[in-house]
């Protein structure tokens, strides 16, 4: 079972996400805080099944299998940059990070990360 989730991903027009799951005093929150041409933030308690329905999205799209990737140009300037963080109840982590460079199935784990949380948005 998934502990916490965290996704940041920014690109250099000045679009930023972030997606998190986290355990406060007992119970799963979910946070979620977009800029682009507007502001959009969504923070309340996670409801039945999302916890399910998450790790099994992150399974689909192997985002468990970007562990490791560390791709950083410290001296880029500009471009997307994106970080993510995976915490399981029995000791797994996942830690992968990049700036204008990202493993394979990134865009499609950004869309379906993206359709899993943005229903909340509305």
């Amino acid at each position: 079972m998934i502990q916490s989730f965290s996704f940041r991903y920014g690109t250099h027009s000045g679009k930023m996400e972030w997606y998190r799951v986290e355990e406060e005093k007992g119970a799963f929150f979910m946070h979620i805080d977009k800029w682009d041409e507007k502001e959009y933030a969504y923070h309340g308690e996670v409801e039945n099944g999302f916890l399910k329905a998450l790790e099994e999205k992150i399974k689909v799209l192997g985002m468990a299998e970007w562990n490791g990737f560390r791709d950083i140009d410290a001296c880029l300037c500009s471009g997307d940059s994106w970080v993510l963080h995976i915490s399981y109840s029995y000791g797994q982590e996942v830690h992968a990070m990049g700036h204008s460079a990202y493993p394979k199935g990134f865009e499609a784990g950004v869309k379906g990360i993206e359709i899993l949380f943005d229903k909340f948005l509305n």
